[in-house]
Formats: C-alpha cells, structure tokens, sequence
C-alpha cells in the first residue's frame, strides 16, 4: 500500500523520492555504535579496578536501602 502510495504521489506531483538508500546507511551507522557501545561496556566490565569501583557502589547502594528500611 506505501508503495502505491508513494507511486500515485510522484505521479500527480512529478517528483520523485530522493531518500530510498537512506535506510541502508542508517541501519549501517547504528550498528556501528552498538558494537562501539558492546566494546565499551566490555573493557569497563573487565577491567579489575572499575569492577571493585562497581562492586562497591553496589555495596553501597544495598547499604543505603537496607538502612532506610530500617533492618
């Protein structure tokens, strides 16, 4: 239906879509920052001092939530 849709719009108005490989290009350029982003998250995650800086942020966290509930 889109399809037709856009086929009967270019009819009447004598325009063409100029945007149909814009999609491929963003597709291209999210997956990109996905693995940039993964690549990021792994290097933090391995790395022995932010995992103790994590950990006791934890800790801390678990702390406060346990003393504000009073236990």
């Amino acid at each position: 239906m889109k399809k037709v849709w856009k086929a009967l719009v270019a009819k009447v108005t004598g325009k063409v879509q100029a945007d149909q490989g814009m999609a491929t290009a963003e597709y291209a350029i999210g997956t990109v920052a996905v693995i940039s982003f993964g690549s990021l998250i792994i290097k933090i995650l391995t790395d022995p001092a932010m995992r103790e800086l994590i950990w006791k942020l934890i800790q801390w966290l678990f702390d406060l939530i346990v003393g504000a509930i009073g236990m």
